[in-house]
């Protein structure tokens, strides 16, 4: 295929206006089918026979009719917008058929998004998800992803941000612990990770120095809880990361005073979400806003 020389080629504007009025055989019709005014279309017509050096079409107070070079043009831009219009919906019809990846934490996942997918599923059957829970951050744009849950401040350069919600930092553990009054508190061990960042400024932010703790690394957030459930120690989460335990019963929030809330937000990559995404989007906006 040769290459196309754009700078001989009238505008995109022109040719629709042109195209509109071929079919309609009239500027006012032209006129509504575009939303925009009779006198737009008119001046767009003239403006390409102008630019083409061609009568295009023949003007009447009964109408508008075409030229011969007027129809040789009509044809080639009806095939032309009809390629062009099926090609954008093979595109549109491939990328609604792509899952939407989502990465967030598994406790996320588990306490908010999993308990009510069933609805959004049964709304948008066609919309397929892909879910990768992770404690650690992953880069949305060069793997690929669509939108992450992420907890911190927000200050993500480069994403896209919009705020889900707050919850609670919490000092939870085995209710067996939390309901005896032999308790000590200052020899529970706290189950937290070493390079424990957000959760070193919960506890400051509450009055609680982390380096006078026992702490236990354990590895991994699950046997973390599990620890916990069980009464080896004390984990520090968020009341919707725990909202599972919480209601069954198997953890219970210990005396302690945590004045920390933890925030979770929407995070995408800075482009503009397919319709499929934002549709997933909108869905977890209006979840998360029943969950608060």
């Amino acid at each position: 295929m040769n290459a196309i020389d754009w700078t001989k080629l009238p505008s995109l504007t022109a040719l629709r206006a042109f195209d509109a009025t071929a079919r309609t055989r009239s500027f006012s019709a032209a006129a509504r089918s575009l939303n925009v005014t009779h006198a737009a279309v008119a001046q767009q017509v003239s403006a390409l026979e102008v630019h083409m050096g061609v009568t295009l079409v023949d003007r009447s107070p009964r109408g508008v009719a075409l030229t011969p070079a007027g129809q040789v043009l009509s044809d080639h831009l009806q095939q032309g917008f009809a390629a062009i219009a099926d090609g954008v919906g093979r595109v549109l019809e491939q990328d609604r058929a792509r899952p939407v990846r989502v990465t967030t934490t598994s406790y996320f996942a588990e306490a908010v998004i999993f308990p009510d997918i069933a609805d959004f599923w049964r709304d948008n059957p066609d919309i397929e998800l892909s879910f990768t829970p992770s404690d650690t951050t992953i880069d949305l744009v060069a793997e690929g992803y669509d939108l992450a849950v992420r907890a911190g401040y927000g200050n993500w350069p480069d994403l896209s941000v919009t705020h889900l919600l707050d919850s609670p930092t919490l000092a939870c553990t085995a209710p067996s612990l939390v309901d005896d009054p032999a308790t000590n508190w200052d020899r529970v061990p706290w189950l937290l990770p070493a390079d424990s960042f957000w959760e070193r400024d919960a506890l400051q932010v509450s009055g609680i120095d982390p380096d006078s703790l026992t702490i236990t690394d354990l590895g991994n957030p699950s046997l973390e809880i599990r620890a916990a459930e069980e009464g080896v120690g004390l984990v520090l989460e968020s009341r919707i990361d725990l909202k599972r335990q919480l209601d069954r019963g198997t953890l219970k929030p210990a005396p302690i005073p945590i004045r920390h809330v933890s925030s979770y937000f929407l995070v995408t990559p800075p482009r503009e979400p397919r319709p499929a995404v934002r549709q997933f989007m909108n869905w977890l906006i209006r979840t998360c806003g029943d969950t608060r």
